[in-house]
This record gives structure tokens, C-alpha cells and sequence, in this order.
């Protein structure tokens, strides 16, 4: 899958949990927007290696790297909520 999926996916997360959670400054969505962009970039990796998927970018590769990311995003926040408190 190319990079433009992984970003654009990454994008989306970081954007929707910067709403979510009413933190609107950009540090906090370009946090969010890396962290999701990995989580996307290996989401979107692992299935399209398991499921033999063409590159590029589609609508199947955003919906998962959204997700993926989104799962991703989800645990380094936790992780980083038990470690400070």
C-alpha cells in the first residue's frame, strides 16, 4: 500500500480524535495524525501481505488503515493515561 493511503488515513484518525476529545491545538493532532499513521501503515501492511491485496490506494486500504490506526491511537493513549497517573 503507498504512503499517500497511510497519511491520509492517519489524517482522518488524528483529526476525528482531536474533535473527540476537544483538544483542537496541532500539537496534539499531529500527535495523533503520526501515531495513527503508523498504526495505519502497519494495519494496512499486515492485511495486505495476509490477503495478497493490490497496492495503492482504495477504498478498502483506508477503511482498514482508519481502523488500524484508530486501534493504535487508542493504546498509546491509554498507555500513556497509566503511566502518568
Amino acid at each position: 500500500m503507498s504512503i499517500v493511503t497511510w497519511l491520509l488515513a492517519g489524517g482522518l484518525v488524528g483529526w476525528a480524535a482531536c474533535v473527540y476529545m476537544g483538544t483542537p491545538s496541532s500539537q496534539a493532532f499531529v500527535f495523533n495524525a503520526v501515531v495513527a499513521a503508523v498504526g495505519a501503515a502497519i494495519g494496512v501492511w499486515t492485511l495486505a501481505t495476509t490477503f495478497d491485496i493490490a497496492p495503492g490506494l482504495n477504498a478498502f486500504a483506508v477503511i482498514v488503515g482508519a481502523a488500524c490506526g484508530a486501534v493504535v491511537l487508542i493504546m498509546v493513549h491509554f498507555l500513556r493515561r497509566t503511566l502518568t497517573s
